[in-house]
């Protein structure tokens, strides 16, 4: 974000007069410039400067003070540009940044042309670096695409690191579907079937389908054993968060949207507008987020950035609701699911849908029709 604050400075300059009665005026000295870092960012690097210890991060350029996977310290030389980071400002002095990749494992298919690849048993597109061979260990930095299969991964780095770095372990970052607490197995993704735990569950989170989720463990015969299940949003984040992220739902008046499929913020009539207008927010658009106790206080939209993410589909429907079922209810002959994410107003519920007349709006993911936003209508 580029938030940039001038500082005022008057400069008045006096010449003293000679014999001739003239006067020597001189320009004033124009004001420095600035740079208002929020304490905490996330988003991608767009540069680093090895020499100097600093990244630039979200239009603002950081000392770095310390660099960490998880627990682990790693040098600054790990850092490279489109790694996905969050950034926290220790002191003036300088910040730790966090790696944050969407997978940590083995590369262990890679097409001929080098275009395709797979980790963690998830197919990829991106054409790797020379160097990158078949079971390296990297990290992979994405954001979320839409795809013919639903929510997918839009790959933004891969970068080859040493096994020792991160200690073996294997991690994934997805949008949860298919949980199944009678076998203890969830997907993400289109493909990676993962075997769980209550015991490794973070904070005691109860899962659900439609929640975006980090996941550590180890690949096991093309399966994934989480030894450490996170569930991922932004609602304890700090008021001077920045986020970097894909717009992934909007609804119909754009009052609320949803950001890279976990977090939902407001726009009312204070939200600022940066390289943009309210118009242009819309599913699949890049933007960087500042928000405050949910409201998204500024949105900045990506110059130049061409929605490379996939063809968002989203829907608008109105009808009486003729039978619930689980986490999924029929209206006007076609199906809408319920996840973590679905929002009932109203005081309405799954249970009390049925004879309701309602408008749905939300998401195809999957080739699913997905409630976002669920309220009562006048028939």
């Amino acid at each position: 974000m580029k938030k940039l604050l001038l500082a005022v400075v008057i400069g008045v300059a006096l010449s003293g007069c000679g014999g001739g009665g003239g006067s020597d005026e001189s320009k004033p000295t124009p004001p420095p410039v600035v740079d208002i870092k929020p304490t905490a960012a996330q988003g991608t690097i767009k540069s680093v400067d090895y020499d100097y210890n600093t990244i630039n991060v979200n239009g603002h350029s950081y000392k770095v003070e310390q660099v960490k996977y998880g627990s682990q310290v790693l040098p600054i030389t790990s850092l490279k540009p489109d790694m996905m980071v969050e950034v926290s400002m220790l002191s003036r002095s300088g910040a730790v940044v966090s790696v944050e990749p969407t997978m940590v494992g083995v590369v262990t298919t890679i097409s001929a042309d080098r275009k395709t690849f797979v980790v963690n048993g998830v197919t990829l597109s991106f054409a790797l670096d020379r160097h990158i061979e078949l079971h390296d260990w990297v990290m992979v930095s994405s954001l979320p695409q839409a795809t013919a299969d639903g929510l997918g991964y839009k790959v933004l780095s891969v970068v080859k690191i040493e096994q020792e770095d991160v200690a073996g372990q294997y991690e994934i970052e997805g949008r949860l579907s298919g949980l199944d607490q009678n076998t203890q197995t969830f997907k993400l993704g289109a493909t990676t079937k993962v075997f769980f735990t209550p015991y490794v569950i973070e904070d005691n989170a109860k899962l659900m389908n439609g929640q975006w989720v980090e996941v550590k463990g180890h690949m096991i015969n093309d399966e994934f054993h989480a030894t450490e299940v996170e569930v991922e949003t932004y609602d304890d984040f700090d008021n001077d968060h920045e986020i970097e992220g894909i717009v992934t739902w909007v609804n119909s008046d754009k009052s609320q949207f949803e950001l890279n499929a976990r977090g939902r913020f407001i726009v009312n009539a204070l939200t600022r507008f940066e390289d943009g207008t309210k118009a242009r927010l819309a599913a699949g658009e890049l933007v960087e987020v500042t928000a405050f106790n949910g409201v998204a206080k500024e949105i900045e939209f990506e110059r130049g950035f061409g929605g490379e993410t996939g063809n968002w589909r989203e829907f608008d429907r109105e009808g009486y609701v003729t039978s619930v079922g689980d986490e999924h209810f029929r209206m006007a002959g076609e199906t809408f699911y319920v996840d973590a994410y679905t929002e009932f107003e109203d005081f309405l519920t799954l249970e009390t849908l049925h004879g309701q007349y309602v408008e749905v709006e939300g998401v195809i993911i999957n080739g699913k029709k997905v409630a976002r936003e669920i309220e009562r209508e006048d028939d």
